[in-house]
């Protein structure tokens, strides 16, 4: 009778086993403005390949999304990649894993307006948005490959070109032109310490996003041949020291949308963001 029952009893727990005993936990979290970290109101969240989604009909927690809140109860343990919406937003992409120790999870889910051009931000705040940082030295950089980035320290001002003088009226200035009004480069962008930005990709890649920051030195452009864009007359131009570069941090917010922190180095510096080895672009910033 008790062998039995132990047979009994053994198959009962295979059969639990078999037809599912598994590990469940709770998702919950909100969605926030990348740039303010602000909640927003009605988002929409769904677990990609489950039935886990905002949009159900028989999502219970409807009311909590006008504070940008969600939650996906019995969720068995897992990897999961989980996405957050809304109109007229760019969606995010999140990896994210539950164990049998650590059943719940928690997250904070980021998206941000499609109006956002691509470029460098400072963050913004509940009252204002996402400041844009000008990428005034643009138009003083040249073309490298080994040296990083490289730029012009002064060139002609547009619109401005060289003019043939009026040679009845001085003899002695026939065939020269004048010289071209010229502009400096730009001051670089002051900051102290910290380095806080968001950078808004041109275009979306798999590859992962770089960022180094690197000294700015003046040198001569003839140790530079593999910058291509600087003048035949022109002989100095400011560079990134590549021997002294330093890593920045960089996070993923949402698609195409990264956050970059880190401690920049004192003096003056070049901010390279690249991609698969290939300079995206660069900023000119001073940390004093």
């Amino acid at each position: 009778m008790k062998k039995t029952l132990t047979l009994c009893a053994t198959a009962a727990l295979v059969a639990m086993a078999l037809t599912g005993c598994e590990k469940t936990g709770t998702i919950e979290g909100e969605v926030c403005d990348a740039f303010t970290g602000k909640p927003l109101e009605m988002p929409t969240i769904w677990m990609d390949s489950t039935i886990y989604s905002t949009l159900k009909e028989k999502y219970k927690y409807k009311q909590e999304l006008r504070k940008g809140q969600f939650k996906f109860e019995k969720v068995p343990v897992g990897n999961y990649k989980i996405l957050a919406g809304r109109s007229k937003y760019i969606k995010s992409k999140n990896m994210i894993s539950t164990t049998e120790e650590n059943p719940n999870l928690k997250v904070t889910l980021y998206i941000y307006s499609d109006q956002i051009e691509p470029g460098l931000y400072l963050p913004g705040d509940e009252e204002n948005g996402p400041k844009k940082i000008s990428n005034e030295w643009v138009v003083w950089s040249t073309q490298c490959n080994e040296s990083i980035a490289g730029y012009q320290l002064e060139r002609p001002q547009a619109g401005d070109g060289a003019k043939v003088p009026d040679q009845k009226k001085d003899k002695k200035k026939k065939g020269k032109k004048d010289a071209a009004k010229m502009s400096p480069l730009p001051a670089p962008r002051v900051i102290e310490g910290k380095l806080e930005v968001f950078y808004r990709n041109a275009s979306s890649v798999t590859s992962p996003l770089v960022a180094k920051t690197f000294p700015a030195v003046e040198q001569d452009i003839s140790a530079h041949k593999d910058c291509k864009g600087f003048d035949a007359n022109e002989k100095k131009g400011l560079f990134a020291d590549k021997d002294k570069g330093t890593n920045l941090t960089v996070t993923y917010m949402a698609e195409n949308l990264f956050k970059i922190t880190g401690d920049l180095p004192k003096g003056k510096q070049i901010i390279q963001f690249s991609q698969d080895g290939k300079t995206l672009t660069t900023y000119y910033f001073e940390n004093k």
